[in-house]
C-alpha cells in the first residue's frame, strides 16, 4: 500500500506540473496576441552586419583582396499589410563612400524584394526581415599610401505609408449646449501609426455649414522625406540628384468621415501633394452639411486617412585597409 500511495502521488505532481506549464504558455500567447502593431515611428531600417565588412583589413601590394558587405533590413512599421498595395520594390539600397579604383563593388545598387518585407501585424508582430549581400573587391594598386581609411555609406530609399482611423464626432447641432449629446467637437493627439511620418493631432472646428478638420503631420523618423515620384534619383553615386523641390513632400490619398469623401487643401503643387516645412506640416479638410444634414443628434466615425511618401535613411560604418608592402 505504501509503495501504491507513493506511485499516486508521482503521478499527481506530474499532472500538477503538465497543468502549470500549460497555464504558463496561454498567459504568454495571450500578452503576444494583444501586442499592438499600429504603433511606433520606424519604418525599414537599415544596418550592417557584423564584420560584414570588416573593421580592418591588410593587404600585400601583389594581390586583390574579396571585400563582402552585408546589410540586415528591417522592417519595424505596419506598412505594408495583406490588403495594401506593396510597392516596395520601388525601393533601392545604394552603396558609397569610398574611390572605386580602390575598392570596387560588382553592384553599387540593388532593389529591396517585397516579398520578405511585410509590415507589421498581429498574425507577424516583429514585421518582415531580409538580407542584402554586396560583393567587391580591394585593388591595391589604388592605395598609394601606407593606410585607406573610408566610411562605407548604405543609403536605403522606398515608399512608405501612413494610415490612421481615429474616432470623430459629428454634430449637426454643434452650438446647442443644452442637448446631450454622446461627443463633443474639439481637438485630439494621436500618438503614431507605426510609421516615420506620424499624424500627431486633429483640430475640429465646426461651423453652419461644415466641419473642419486640421491634420497635423510630423516627420518623427530620423530620415528623410522624398517625394514618392524622386525615389529613382535617389542614387548618391550616380545619375540625376535630388533638389530641394524633392524632400518634404506628402501625397494625401484618402480622407473620408465615415463612407463620405472630404475636400482637403491647400496643396503645395495640386495632386494631393502637401509640403512640410522644418519637419512639420498639415492639411485642412471639411466635410460639409450636406453630408449629415438630415441627423438629429451628435454621433463619432472613424475619419481614415492615408498619405503616402519615400523615405530615406542611412547606415555608416568606417574601416580601414593597411597595406604591406612586399619583396620577392
Amino acid at each position: 500500500m505504501a509503495r501504491n500511495a507513493g506511485i499516486i502521488k508521482v503521478e499527481v505532481f506530474f499532472v500538477l506540473l503538465l497543468l502549470i506549464l500549460v497555464s504558463g504558455c496561454q498567459i504568454k500567447a495571450g500578452k503576444q496576441s494583444s501586442k499592438d502593431t499600429s504603433k511606433g515611428t520606424d519604418g525599414i531600417t537599415i544596418n550592417f552586419l557584423p564584420n560584414n565588412p570588416q573593421d580592418k583589413y591588410i593587404v600585400s601590394t601583389e594581390e586583390e583582396e574579396p571585400i563582402y558587405i552585408i546589410l540586415e533590413l528591417r522592417n519595424k512599421g505596419s506598412y505594408p499589410r495583406e490588403n495594401d498595395i506593396n510597392e516596395l520594390s520601388r525601393g533601392q539600397v545604394h552603396i558609397s563612400g569610398f574611390d572605386d579604383n580602390i575598392i570596387h563593388m560588382e553592384e553599387n545598387s540593388k532593389r529591396l524584394d517585397r516579398q520578405f518585407l511585410e509590415g507589421r501585424s498581429s498574425i507577424n508582430p516583429e514585421g518582415g526581415f531580409d538580407m542584402m549581400e554586396f560583393k567587391g573587391s580591394i585593388y591595391t594598386s589604388g592605395i598609394v599610401i601606407e593606410k585607406y581609411e573610408p566610411t562605407i555609406l548604405a543609403t536605403l530609399c522606398y515608399p512608405y505609408a501612413t494610415k490612421a482611423s481615429p474616432s470623430v464626432c459629428i454634430d449637426p447641432f454643434p452650438f446647442d449646449e443644452k442637448q446631450k449629446k454622446v461627443c463633443r467637437i474639439g481637438s485630439q493627439t494621436l500618438t503614431s501609426q507605426g510609421a516615420p511620418v506620424a499624424i500627431t493631432s486633429i483640430d475640429e472646428e465646426a461651423s453652419s455649414t461644415k466641419i473642419q478638420f486640421k491634420i497635423n503631420l510630423k516627420n518623427a523618423g530620423g530620415g528623410d522625406i522624398i517625394k514618392l515620384d524622386s525615389l529613382d534619383r535617389c542614387n548618391p553615386t550616380g545619375g540625376q540628384a535630388l533638389d530641394r523641390n524633392d524632400f518634404d513632400r506628402i501625397e494625401l490619398v484618402r480622407a473620408e468621415a465615415g463612407l463620405a469623401t472630404l475636400r482637403c487643401g491647400p496643396f503645395a503643387e495640386g495632386n494631393g501633394i502637401i509640403r512640410l516645412n522644418n519637419g512639420q506640416g498639415f492639411v485642412i479638410c471639411s466635410l460639409d452639411k450636406d453630408s449629415y444634414q438630415d441627423t438629429k443628434s451628435a454621433y463619432t466615425t472613424p475619419l481614415n486617412l492615408e498619405f503616402r511618401y519615400g523615405y530615406r535613411t542611412t547606415a555608416s560604418k568606417p574601416i580601414k585597409i593597411s597595406k604591406i608592402t612586399t619583396t620577392s
